[in-house]
């Protein structure tokens, strides 16, 4: 899942919105560095993430990708995610999604702790860029991985990935529509073992 879908399931579970978005910028122990909501946010986006990579139905899509990009396919699979998730947001949000969207970046921006400066720089070009609602279009997926592996060549196999979600998009979708509700209830538990 990438940010759109963290985001979605932050709010969802009533957990921190900027602590979500942090995950992927925080190393070690959040406990040592945040408050406890902000922590657990953190918490709640790892726990995510490693749920998401070990599900058998994201196992079997990462088959779909020929020998020269499963590497990266679990990047590539996390921003096809975030595109159907805005493609269907109706299916899983009351709110339409620029409302969504704007309220988040609110809540986001609100956060005045300390944050790293990469974390800082992404968010200003995400929301400026608005990337969440570019998501809904397919040409974004494009867009998001050429961006990612001209930024990280040791990711520059994430250009070719494309061309293998184009092949396979239909399944993907569909498999969307299995695996994340599966990961929305799985949030929700661990959401509910946590304490503010």
């Amino acid at each position: 899942m990438n940010f759109l879908a963290h985001l979605h399931l932050a709010d969802h579970c009533r957990s921190h919105l900027a602590g979500n978005l942090l995950a992927d910028f925080v190393r070690g122990d959040p406990d040592r560095q945040y408050h406890r909501e902000v922590a657990n946010g953190i918490r709640l986006h790892r726990f995510i993430d490693s749920y998401i990579d070990a599900m058998p139905e994201v196992l079997r899509c990462r088959e779909l990708f020929g020998p020269n990009t499963r590497r990266v396919s679990g990047i590539a699979l996390d921003i096809t995610w975030d595109h159907f998730l805005a493609r269907h947001w109706s299916h899983f949000h009351d709110q339409p999604l620029p409302t969504f969207v704007n309220e988040a970046q609110a809540e986001v921006n609100a956060y005045h702790g300390e944050v790293p400066e990469a974390y800082r720089q992404t968010m200003a070009r995400m929301w400026q860029q608005q990337w969440l609602l570019q998501y809904q279009n397919a040409a974004t997926i494009q867009t998001a991985l050429e961006r990612m592996a001209s930024r990280r060549p040791r990711l520059h196999q994430l250009a070719q990935c494309p061309k293998e979600i184009s092949r396979h998009y239909d399944d993907l979708e569909q498999q969307f529509f299995q695996i994340y509700p599966q990961i929305i209830t799985a949030a929700d538990t661990f959401r509910a073992r946590q304490t503010d």
